[in-house]
């Protein structure tokens, strides 16, 4: 059997639910060469401000260095643009290992080495630069490859789950940097894009099957942004000549993931699953049934339908579905 590697935090959650005591904890970390390990000091994780306030930081900084790239960039060397990358990546590396391994604040220290690990690509972007590689989509797949690898090794090591967002986002990035080169140029961005995130939320179901919670989190979310963005874009471009078949696909595939919402109890699938249906039922309204006066009064019994099976089933589903001894 193989071993299983656990961390500081995993032994701290298991106390505090009870699973081990205070005296078996101490042991495990003297055992374990962890004694010197701080105690976790942010408060229990959840929404609350503290939480709010870490992210809502994490995200700022993130989304404003890509707007200093995207608006700055071409006015700085080289040498500049190589100094920016080292000096951010080390920087807020650096802060972020003190912070999470050696002064107890995970949480914090864990959105600041994402950053640092989000800021990998842009340093190997501006080593090939100063190499003299012409940027093309060889250079670019170098780029995301290293940078996958980057994030893997640092959600191994962190095991922070909100890396798993980074590697989801590269992961995407390097399949379509590989289909856009076996392609030879070809546009299929949307159909290699609903692809990608469908094996990233199956990716996800496979975690949660496994009891990684936390991680498979990540994955669903941006498979089902990124299909739904994808999906839509197809629909409205495919029913502009008359591809029922894809309809009909699309909507099939959110009523699946209503249903994955029943069996999984996750409240993630049932709100892109309504989304998704909802998109489709404008879009017949708006689009492939345009000018039929009648049409959304059919979804009206339609929708009032629902509400009554819906009362049909608490009142005798569990008669009906129950299994028999």
């Amino acid at each position: 059997m193989p071993k299983k590697n656990f961390t500081i935090e995993d032994l701290r959650r298991w106390q505090q639910r009870g699973i081990l005591s205070d005296k078996q904890l101490k042991s495990i970390l003297a055992e374990e060469g962890l004694a010197a390990e701080p105690e976790a000091k942010e408060r229990k994780a959840g929404l609350n401000l503290v939480t709010v306030a870490y992210y809502f930081g994490g995200v700022l900084a993130f989304v404003s260095f890509a707007i200093f790239v995207g608006i700055n960039w071409e006015n700085l060397t080289d040498w500049a643009h190589l100094g920016i990358a080292i000096g951010a990546m080390l920087g807020i590396g650096a802060l972020g290992f003190w912070l999470r391994f050696r002064q107890g604040y995970p949480t914090a220290g864990g959105l600041l080495l994402f950053l640092a690990t989000a800021i990998l690509p842009l340093f190997i972007y501006t080593i090939e630069k100063l190499l003299g590689f012409q940027f093309d989509e060889v250079s670019a797949l170098y780029m995301f490859l290293i940078g996958l690898a980057g994030a893997l090794a640092m959600l191994f090591l962190t095991r922070f789950s909100f890396i798993s967002l980074l590697v989801a986002a590269l992961v995407h990035a390097t399949v379509l940097d590989i289909s856009w080169i076996i392609a030879g140029g070809g546009d299929y961005a949307f159909e290699v894009t609903a692809a990608t995130c469908g094996g990233l939320i199956l990716f996800g179901i496979a975690l949660t099957l496994w009891g990684r919670k936390a991680y498979a989190f990540w994955f669903k979310l941006y498979g089902l942004v990124g299909l739904y963005i994808a999906f839509l874009n197809l629909l409205i471009e495919i029913t502009e000549s008359d591809g029922i078949l894809f309809g009909l696909l699309y909507l099939a595939v959110y009523l699946i993931m209503i249903g994955l919402s029943l069996r999984f109890r996750e409240v993630i699938y049932l709100i892109f699953g309504a989304i998704g249906v909802f998109t489709y039922i404008i879009h017949l309204v708006l689009v492939t049934f345009q000018g039929t006066a009648y049409f959304p009064l059919l979804l009206v019994v339609i929708g009032v339908i629902i509400i009554v099976l819906a009362v049909l089933y608490q009142r005798y589903g569990t008669r009906l579905f129950r299994r028999r001894s």
